[in-house]
Parts: C-alpha cells; structure tokens; sequence
C-alpha cells in the first residue's frame, strides 16, 4: 500500500473517531471511553503500514474481517493498569472506547473498501 493511501486511510479513521467522541465528557467514565478511542485511532496510526488492503483478485468481505480482526487483536492486546490518578470507572470507560472503536473500525472499512458487484 503507498504511503499517500495509508495517510488518507489514517485521516479518515481519525475522523470517524473524532466525529464519535463525548464533547461533553463529564464524568471519569466518559473521559475514559474518549481515552480508549484515542488509544484506538494512535494505534491504527502506529501499524496502519502492517494492515493491507485487498487487491483485485482477493474477496473484499473476507479480506475486510481479517483487517477487523487484526485491529481487535492489536486491541485486545493492550494491558491496562491501575493508576492512582485513574479510577476504575475511568479504566472501564477505556475498554468501552475500544469496543466502540471496533465497531467505527468495522463502519469505516465499509467505507474505505470498495464494493465488487
């Protein structure tokens, strides 16, 4: 994949994230689910060289759920502890963040993979 398609791929995932975070973000809970989002959308960023796309000859729904696999075991891979600034209701919200993440990750493939009729 270039590098200008893996920028674009970034922006516009870093779009979705922003576009579904709390603006109003008034409790440690909710402060935790926009953390988690964050954590998701730099960890896109950090491996989005690693994710390929499909090409011309390769099945786009399959090729589109082992990406979302990928991004969920990148996820599911990150180890949180408990901080004495962070409160578990805080901790939570970041797990939250990173299963909502999943799912605009999933949304946004459906966008970013082109549909073979």
């Amino acid at each position: 994949m270039t590098t200008q398609k893996i920028n674009s791929l970034v922006r516009k995932f870093s779009h979705s994230i922003e576009m579904n975070k709390d603006r109003q973000a008034y409790s440690d809970f909710k402060e935790g689910v926009n953390k988690g989002l964050d954590i998701a959308r730099y960890t896109f960023e950090e491996n989005a060289n690693k994710f390929s796309l499909p090409g011309p000859d390769e099945d786009g729904d399959v090729k589109a759920k082992d990406l979302q696999d990928d991004f969920s075991q990148l996820l599911d891979e990150i180890v949180l502890t408990k901080k004495p600034n962070c409160s578990e209701e805080r901790l939570d919200g970041i797990y939250t963040g990173f299963e909502r993440s999943k799912k605009i990750f999933k949304d946004f493939l459906q966008e970013a993979l082109p549909v073979e009729n």
